[in-house]
């Protein structure tokens, strides 16, 4: 063999070599991209209730629902039982003392399964008011909520932040930044549930008495907002004092309830299910049962 054919026979393996380490590079390349694209989808797909709104969007007024049956439908949508009562009907009176069982500020991974427990126990349905930031803390914060649907209680929106500063600037609520975290909130919630789920039950944050009590100028603003959007605000008429002043013991917040549901045939009585709220659901099976006692039946609220 001449050197000339030599010369040429490594030019030609060198060539080979190149080619083929090309074709090797190109596959790993395609299954580096294919393993970065299942990364992807599983986890959007693991993490999609949690991400379901990530900033508080410009509050866009919902088109008005014309059609009764559709809009009763969604009422309806945010329990699974059909044991509600429509916030305007309330404090209707029928000869019958209702009593409304409400938790504000949760889910929490704590207190809230305790209280769940209790009323499973009692057979008895309350209405969460959710904060939107405590149901996206983690997985285990919307296992909980999906828990307070599945056991026949009732949810109704109690903003996303619960922060007063952003919520009433100089003690004066921001409509505008309000309502976008309602909507917010409500977003987080269909993404757990589906998108005919509705927790129309909305309670503000401090309550709406507080709004009327610092004569917010901004108030009838709000309520046009909220009726075009189909909400209703309840406050409550009964209330442990569980988040007012030092802490109370189980003993405490019993008897503040007892007091506050005094003779009221219509009662809406209201606790907190947030963390550090273990005397609140310590108090519960005594609530149940004193109201039991004293002829109520309970509803949740829609």
């Amino acid at each position: 063999m001449t050197s000339v054919e030599v010369k040429r026979n490594k030019n030609k393996t060198k060539r080979t070599i190149i080619r083929v380490s090309i074709r090797i590079l190109l596959v790993l390349l395609l299954i580096s991209a294919l393993i970065s694209i299942k990364d992807t989808y599983f986890s959007k797909k693991l993490n999609r209730p949690v991400s379901a709104a990530n900033s508080i969007k410009k509050h866009t007024p919902k088109p008005k629902k014309n059609n009764p049956i559709v809009k009763n439908a969604v009422v309806m949508r945010n329990q699974k039982t059909d044991d509600g009562v429509k916030v305007e009907d309330a404090f209707v009176k029928d000869g019958k003392k209702t009593a409304y069982l409400t938790f504000d500020d949760g889910p929490s991974t704590t207190v809230t399964p305790k209280i769940l427990d209790t009323l499973k126990q009692y057979n008895v349905h309350a209405t969460f008011f959710l904060i939107g930031k405590c149901i996206e803390e983690n997985n285990q914060s919307i296992n909980v909520v999906r828990r307070i649907y599945d056991e026949g209680n009732a949810i109704g929106n109690h903003s996303y932040s619960h922060d007063m500063r952003i919520l009433f600037p100089n003690n004066a609520i921001n409509v505008q930044t309000f309502m976008g975290e309602v909507d917010k909130t409500e977003s987080i919630l269909k993404g757990i549930f589906g998108q005919d789920f509705f927790a129309r039950p909305l309670r503000v944050p401090g309550g709406y008495m507080s709004r009327q009590h610092y004569n917010d100028p901004n108030l009838g603003k709000f309520d046009k907002a909220i009726k075009d959007d189909n909400f209703a605000s309840i406050d409550w008429t009964a209330y442990g004092f569980d988040a007012e002043g030092r802490p109370k013991n189980y003993l405490e917040i019993f008897n503040n309830i007892k007091r506050t549901v005094g003779n009221q045939q219509k009662v809406v009585i209201l606790m907190h299910d947030t963390y550090g709220k273990e005397q609140t659901a310590k108090a519960l099976p005594l609530v149940i049962q004193y109201l039991k006692a004293q002829g109520y039946e309970f509803k949740t609220l829609k």
